[in-house]
């Protein structure tokens, strides 16, 4: 009963990197949506699943797994949102089969490492965060299930995914399209009234129905005439044996030529600075080592797995210049 047009919620970015904005979602948006993450589950889990999810319902991607899911494709969900490993176990085990757990690699890791057993479960959900392949392989072997990455924003929704423990690239969801600009990508798909700029840069492939990251525009590094991105820096410092959690990024204050210093932060017990360093000195150039590198016991993720730069800082007993 309700208009197509009828604004129906307003999302609002995280505001990680600067000022949060609004997003308003009209009624016929969330269908749109909501039809191309159901079709990618039910090939996964059957016509018929119950959902249980760590991720709150007022973050875009728990809105869509853990609210317009059930409201609008006849999913069941968990009125709880465990946390603990033992408490997504139980919540898992209060649901009839098939079952599907919505997370983030944060959540997945946790999982992981605590060695606790989980009832079947027909399909792992990830997102929020770039989730390592290790772990996704680690994570399917371990709970016997497919484990589906999905990729979208506050601004957009969903309108990707993949499988990261066997396949880099990511597909697009029916009538979603991409379209590479100079400083970013511009997104259609049918929960879109108009085209929305992202700042990921996207190598497309297969038609352009496929695609690989390539980084953020912001995220991307050049230094001595040479490139990397903060969020490869990142994926690099993870791959290390031992690296639990880490995050590459810049500090403020250029030195005289613009160019800002590189950082990091690592939870790795039992591995020192100087272990970490002569790891990543093997995989990337030593332009773009950070320094400086610092341990600690764990990153300043919020609840959905996101790290604040203001945190970051503060962590590092930094503060930002710009």
């Amino acid at each position: 009963t309700l208009p197509a047009g009828q604004v129906v919620a307003i999302g609002y970015t995280s505001g990680s990197t600067g000022t949060p904005g609004a997003n308003p979602k009209s009624w016929a948006s969330f269908h749109a949506s909501n039809a191309g993450n159901l079709a990618r589950l039910r090939a996964l889990a059957g016509p018929r699943f119950g959902i249980v999810a760590t991720v709150p319902p007022q973050h875009m991607y728990g809105m869509e797994m853990s609210v317009l899911l059930p409201l609008l494709g006849g999913v069941g969900v968990h009125a709880g949102r465990p946390f603990f490993p033992a408490d997504v176990a139980a919540a898992l085990a209060e649901l009839p089969a098939p079952r599907v757990l919505v997370t983030t690699p944060v959540h997945l890791r946790a999982l992981v490492e605590s060695g606790i057993a989980l009832p079947p479960v027909a399909a792992l959900l990830s997102a929020t965060a770039p989730l390592p392949a290790e772990l996704a392989r680690t994570a399917e072997q371990r709970f016997g299930a497919p484990l589906l990455e999905v990729f979208g924003s506050t601004e957009t929704c969903v309108f990707a995914s993949r499988r990261p423990a066997v396949d880099e690239g990511w597909s697009l969801y029916d009538g979603a399209s991409l379209h590479p600009q100079p400083d970013g990508t511009l997104v259609q798909a049918p929960q879109l009234d108009a085209p929305v700029a992202l700042a990921d840069i996207v190598s497309l492939s297969d038609g352009g129905r496929r695609f690989r990251l390539c980084g953020r525009h912001a995220d991307l590094l050049e230094i001595a005439g040479k490139r990397a991105s903060l969020a490869d820096l990142t994926r690099r410092l993870l791959a290390i044996p031992g690296v639990r959690d880490g995050a590459v990024f810049q500090l403020g204050g250029g030195d005289a030529l613009g160019v800002h210093r590189i950082a990091a932060l690592a939870v790795a017990p039992g591995l020192d600075e100087h272990a970490i360093l002569d790891a990543l000195r093997r995989a990337i150039d030593p332009l773009f080592l950070p320094r400086p590198l610092k341990l600690v016991e764990a990153l300043p993720r919020n609840e959905t797995g996101k790290l604040p730069r203001a945190a970051l800082l503060a962590l590092l007993g930094q503060h930002d210049d710009e």
